[in-house]
């Protein structure tokens, strides 16, 4: 019951909302209309030709694990015991500080690598 009655309002409040866009509209003069399609097609022109200078290659899986695990052994919230998985392994933090070094990490023992 409850869900029928959301369902509606949410029903209602959409097509109020295209009520409301479609007067808009239907109050703009010609070359009002034009100047939104004109300026539709430029924004779209332009988010087109931005797409095309994006680096599409994805960066090497050995960079996004690494970005992955420097972006984990910094995380200002790791608290002593904590364990963060990396490229070569299992590391525990035993810092204290929000600023991490390397000697706050040490490998978990017995350790064994997949790769």
């Amino acid at each position: 019951m409850v869900l029928a009655a959301w369902s509606l309002a949410a029903t209602s409040a959409c097509c109020f909302g295209q009520e409301a866009e479609g007067t808009a509209d239907s109050t703009l003069t010609r070359e009002q209309w034009q100047q939104r399609v004109e300026e539709a097609r430029r924004r779209s022109e332009e988010f087109v030709a931005n797409a095309r200078t994006q680096n599409l290659i994805p960066p090497p899986p050995d960079q996004e694990e690494k970005e992955a695990a420097d972006r984990a052994m910094n995380d200002p919230s790791l608290q002593q015991g904590d364990i963060v998985a990396t490229g070569k392994g299992f590391v525990v933090f035993i810092g204290r500080d929000e600023q991490h070094k390397a000697s706050d990490f040490i490998s978990t023992p017995d350790q064994q690598h997949p790769r």
